[in-house]
């Protein structure tokens, strides 16, 4: 990003890379509240990617290829997360929600952080 701040998305990465993990056990017995939880995780980080794809935008930041790759990334996770979800466990289903919150934790943090750059 401009001044020399560049955020690591690796952290970020692995995040998607574990969620996507955790939805991949066999078997049935995730509850509906499980579920719809792990769904609206999974739009509110697509929701606060889309906000710091807007800021980098609108204010003509560069950023790391990452940055950019995360989309695609991000796009690919929710659609497997989609069709995955209804055969998981429920353990598996409370594993991916609490990777979804480390994952929106650090969107939060680095939007906070670049809007902070923009002041």
């Amino acid at each position: 990003m401009r001044g020399g701040k560049r955020f690591h998305w690796s952290v970020f990465v692995l995040s998607i890379c574990l969620c996507f993990s955790c939805l991949t056990g066999c078997g049935d017995g995730i509850k509906e509240d499980t579920k719809q939880l792990v769904m609206e995780k999974t739009d509110e980080a697509l929701s606060l990617y889309a906000d710091l794809e807007k800021l980098v935008k609108d204010n003509g930041l560069e950023v790391e290829q990452a940055f950019t790759d995360m989309k695609k990334q991000l796009t690919d996770m929710s659609e497997r997360v989609r069709k995955q979800v209804a055969d998981t466990t429920e353990e598996d289903g409370k594993k991916a929600a609490d990777e979804l919150d480390k994952m929106i934790a650090n969107l939060k943090a680095v939007k906070e952080k670049v809007e902070q750059s923009l002041e």
